[in-house]
């Protein structure tokens, strides 16, 4: 994520609405943060916000979505059903009949 200046701002006057947090990273987690922060001008915890934000906002989409998945399921059934429509009497054949023995 780029950070602007009104993006900072933003967090900033967000004060209010945080809760502290305290957490063990990694090594690496900390060297990343401290040289990515310094990079960019920001504080690690703006880093961190950030990436919580962006898991959240992909976790959150895909998992909790049950009718994607339903509509997916019809759309498999119907591609099936046209596909036996297709062959008269359905498929005579097995896969293994394919491969020579």
């Amino acid at each position: 994520m780029m950070y602007t200046a009104n993006a900072i701002r933003r967090t900033r006057t967000a004060v209010a609405d945080m809760v502290r947090k305290q957490l063990y990273v990694r090594r690496r987690h900390d060297d990343f943060l401290k040289r990515y922060s310094a990079e960019l001008g920001v504080t690690e915890a703006e880093i961190v916000r950030d990436a919580l934000d962006s898991y959240a906002a992909y976790s959150g989409s895909a998992r909790h979505d049950s009718s994607a998945w339903a509509a997916e399921e019809a759309f498999i059934d119907e591609l099936v059903l046209a596909a036996e429509s297709r062959v008269a009497g359905g498929r005579t054949w097995q896969r293994d009949d394919l491969h020579e023995r």
